[in-house]
């Protein structure tokens, strides 16, 4: 059972048309026992393809981002579930603080898509 969820880029409502980073979120920490998921729904999709990624740091500022899930690079609408961080790689303030950073891979594009964290 999931006991809460973090949407890390709400796009959604309007579609994005050009690469960016998200806003770092404060997911708090990760209890002995519990796993942390990563999920990305597009639903919408135009030429090219897009690239998310979920990175985390140990501060609210964003030092020293690293990329702790990496979605497919997908053309088309598509949900994916990535394999579980479990609390043996998230026992410190190093796993508080997501974002969503996403890239497109020409110009002209057009995304409406949902990253989102998960804690079980």
């Amino acid at each position: 059972m999931i006991l809460r969820a973090v949407p890390l880029k709400d796009a959604t409502a309007t579609a994005l048309t050009s690469c960016g980073v998200g806003t770092i979120y404060d997911v708090g920490a990760i209890e002995p026992g519990l796993k942390m998921y990563a999920g990305l729904h597009i639903l919408s999709s135009s030429t090219g393809a897009l690239k998310v990624r979920l990175q985390v740091s140990s501060s609210s500022g964003g030092g020293g981002l690293i990329d702790r899930f990496a979605f497919t690079c997908s053309a088309a609408r598509t949900a994916e579930w990535l394999t579980p961080l479990t609390t043996g790689t998230t026992t410190s303030t190093f796993q508080r603080f997501w974002r969503a950073i996403w890239e497109m891979t020409t110009s002209g594009e057009s995304y409406k898509f949902l990253p989102f964290m998960g804690i079980q």
